[in-house]
């Protein structure tokens, strides 16, 4: 079946059958807070699973067994006050490979400066142009991260419209004073993430995520060394991306597909990986000892 078909299938179900966007399993791991009453962990990941998972955030419509399949785990690490905690937040986001039942990672994120006020029962509002609570900040910019990032798998800077709504929550954010929403280059925050997502020093990274998913996985199934070869040509251009040896979406990448590249070139698959290889080093060091997996051509 022809991509095109496929690129019409995939923008038809997505905008005729009304249903929210994701699919979010979210976990709250207290366990090394130490409260008398531990049933408002429970109650704040039910909170949480029903904030993200029912709430309208975009305009399109999904199939219900289109919804994007995502992850939030969250570890709470102290309680700072009565109704104030501290942790760390781990997102992951997948999508589904054409023509095959795998899945393939699109972000494997951990977070940690997550701070948030929250007292059982409490509710969870959104709106996009007030800044709520941290709590509800944040969960609504990841939704809209992960909304972005899975849309720019299928279409050139697809998620230009998500991702700058994410870019509209940490702008207002930064105002209330919380961590995590920093503008600085010292460290990853949820503002530089975006803003380098949306830079246009970065654009060569989103045409690669694009041409990643859409130009040589989707195609894997059809032939798989046609696609190996494709792939390899797309990894190795992210030479091309601006600092890319320290360039925070390249780590994010590879945080999110190193096993998976591994795993596709750990056979010989007919395709001179040693330029690829040249570039995964130098772009992920820490990455070192999985790219030695990679079979040699």
């Amino acid at each position: 079946m022809p991509k095109q078909f496929f690129l019409v299938i995939f923008l038809f179900v997505f905008t005729t059958v009304k249903a929210q966007e994701l699919n979010c399993s979210v976990t709250v791991n207290a366990d090394q807070i130490q409260v008398s009453n531990n049933q408002v962990f429970k109650n704040l990941e039910n909170s949480l699973t029903e904030f993200i998972n029912q709430t309208k955030w975009t305009k399109i419509d999904f199939e219900k067994h289109e919804k994007i399949k995502c992850a939030i785990s969250i570890l709470l690490t102290e309680q700072t006050g009565t109704n104030s905690f501290k942790g760390t937040l781990q997102v992951q986001v997948s999508r589904p490979v054409f023509n095959s039942s795998y899945y393939s990672p699109i972000l494997n994120h951990k977070d940690n400066s997550f701070t948030f006020n929250y007292t059982q029962f409490q509710a969870l509002n959104f709106n996009v142009n007030n800044f709520e609570s941290n709590l509800v900040s944040v969960m609504s910019y990841y939704s809209y991260l992960i909304i972005g990032l899975y849309k720019d798998t299928f279409s050139k800077k697809g998620g230009n419209k998500e991702l700058n709504l994410a870019l509209t929550i940490a702008n207002q954010a930064q105002q209330s004073g919380s961590v995590g929403w920093d503008n600085t280059r010292r460290q990853v925050t949820r503002f530089t993430l975006i803003d380098q997502l949306l830079s246009a020093n970065n654009k060569p990274f989103r045409d690669l995520y694009y041409k990643y998913h859409f130009d040589a996985l989707d195609v894997f199934e059809r032939n798989q060394k046609q696609a190996a070869q494709k792939l390899s040509n797309h990894i190795e251009s992210i030479k091309t991306i601006e600092n890319y040896s320290s360039n925070i979406l390249v780590r994010m990448m590879m945080d999110a597909k190193a096993d998976e590249i591994v795993n596709i070139y750990s056979k010989n698959r007919g395709v001179k990986t040693a330029n690829m290889v040249s570039v995964l080093k130098k772009s992920s060091s820490i990455n070192s000892k999985k790219w030695k997996k990679i079979y040699s051509n």
